[in-house]
């Protein structure tokens, strides 16, 4: 496949990745985001959260390349990148402290001293979630996993990267809280791990990749681009995707992939939720 990454946002090739024993985690996946959301379903054990922290450069691919509007993280240098390309886990670690005690010191790495822009207010954003604001001041482990789970997310949208890399964002929220990250997230780019497919459904209007896992030795397994006569404008899609997945990783790769999306946006400064109504040990 032509490279194309020049008129991408994010772009991979032919990534891959071993286990600790040799095997193939994954291998020759193709990616490719213009705008939008990359939805990333796939049976446990396929790799998908690996997938998101070999883009993120969290840990290294041990194939293929990444190209973020046409640069390498090599070229970039790799603690730009991930201010760029952001990771939010599914579970965020309990750490000691505040949620705003850790904003604070996150602002303060150095990457985020040197930027002109200021900050977008995650209080704030998370105040749309039904996330009341004395919680940012309360410790940690004193929070449920939905009230970690949208400050994390919040924390991450404040600082602006290009692409969020989202994994089972929703896992640990109610039907209303779904209904209200979805619509701020859905206005922003996004990789986003899913095992709802009415979600996935929902949310892929860049594509939708189905995860193999194993060793694909033949065409790359590309993400598939939603049909662009069932976007509705309000953020729901539906893909067409016809990727075999057998989910014991030794499928053929022979999915075909094409983009119908284009130009890059950025996420907003102030996302706004608007009035609107997924776990994995990869």
């Amino acid at each position: 496949m032509a490279q194309s990454h020049s008129t991408s946002l994010l772009c991979g090739r032919r990534l891959g990745k071993k286990r600790l024993d040799g095997s193939w985690l994954f291998r020759n996946v193709d990616v490719d985001l213009k705008e939008g959301i990359l939805a990333i379903t796939g049976p446990s054990g396929v790799g998908k959260s690996t997938l998101l922290k070999c883009i993120c450069q969290i840990i290294p691919l041990d194939e293929g390349q990444l190209w973020l509007r046409g640069k390498t993280p090599e070229e970039l240098t790799f603690p730009v990148w991930r201010s760029k390309v952001m990771y939010v886990p599914q579970r965020t670690p309990v750490m000691e402290g505040t949620p705003m005690d850790f904003l604070e010191t996150a602002r303060n790495f150095a990457v985020y001293k040197k930027r002109k822009e200021s900050f977008d207010d995650p209080a704030e954003i998370a105040l749309d979630w039904k996330v009341r604001p004395e919680l940012w001041h309360k410790r940690w482990n004193t929070l449920s996993g939905g009230e970690m789970q949208r400050i994390s997310i919040a924390i991450a949208v404040s600082f602006q990267p290009e692409v969020l890399l989202l994994d089972e964002p929703s896992s640990a929220l109610d039907d209303e809280s779904v209904h209200l990250v979805e619509n701020t997230l859905l206005q922003l780019n996004c990789f986003w791990i899913t095992h709802s497919p009415s979600q996935a459904k929902r949310i892929a209007s860049s594509g939708h990749l189905v995860m193999r896992g194993g060793d694909q030795t033949q065409s790359p397994l590309q993400n598939v681009a939603v049909d662009e006569d069932q976007n509705s404008g309000n953020g729901s899609s539906s893909s067409n995707s016809n990727s075999n997945s057998n989910g014991n990783g030794n499928g053929n790769g022979n999915s075909n992939s094409h983009d119908n999306s284009s130009g890059a946006k950025r996420p907003s400064r102030r996302p706004q939720a608007q009035n609107g109504s997924g776990h994995e040990n990869s």
